[in-house]
């Protein structure tokens, strides 16, 4: 089992393998399709939706003319709340003062009621065809959760109590879980920068 969940890993941290994956969980559930909307050779995909069945994070339909797949929703959430799980704990040495009553709500709370699986699932399914759209970096999977919560840090109001109201979310909570969640997109780099200039280094120029 742990063998399976090892590789599942790997292959959410390989953008190719997790644009597969959301093709499947966006309905794009075969391999011809996939290819296709991809801009892929079959058997590549082919061979990376076999790959990623051998991992569990999809599971094979009935079988018809064509091999058919949908997404291991109970793998894929496990690894989704396990990954912020994971940072909680990593950061509770270093949240200030102030985040350290919210930081331990969270951690006592069932992050399922913070961040319901079905937001999970929904974003996951709405993403995938919107980032295809967008264009630009395909991302590992630990990347699109920090996004995920980065996007909820910067939803403008009106979206903001609608997404609370939806999916019936503690209000606070979610919204410490973003802050901390953002953090570590920009958090290393922004006091690397600050560190950088407090000492008054990288002012030669070079050449």
């Amino acid at each position: 089992m742990q063998n399976k969940l090892d590789k599942a890993l790997d292959l959410l941290e390989r953008p190719a393998y997790v644009q597969v994956l959301l093709c499947v969980a966006s309905g794009k559930d075969y391999a011809t399709s996939i290819a296709r909307f991809l801009k892929k050779k079959q058997p590549t995909v082919t061979e990376q939706l076999q790959e990623l069945k051998n991992a569990g994070l999809i599971r094979e339909l009935e079988r018809g003319k064509y091999k058919r797949f949908k997404v291991n929703w109970d793998l894929l959430l496990k690894v989704f709340y396990d990954t912020v799980n994971q940072l909680l704990d990593l950061r509770k040495n270093f949240i200030i003062d102030v985040d350290v009553e919210w930081a331990e709500k969270l951690r006592k709370a069932k992050l399922e009621r913070v961040v319901p699986p079905e937001l999970v699932k929904s974003f996951l399914t709405e993403y995938f065809s919107f980032s295809v759209d967008f264009g630009g970096k395909a991302k590992g999977f630990d990347e699109i959760i920090f996004s995920f919560f980065s996007a909820i840090n910067h939803l403008d109001r009106r979206y903001w109590k609608l997404l609370v109201s939806k999916f019936e979310i503690d209000e606070e909570s979610l919204a410490a879980l973003a802050d901390m969640m953002e953090f570590e997109i920009y958090g290393p780099e922004m006091s690397a920068l600050t560190m950088l200039l407090e000492s008054g280094g990288g002012g030669e120029k070079s050449g």
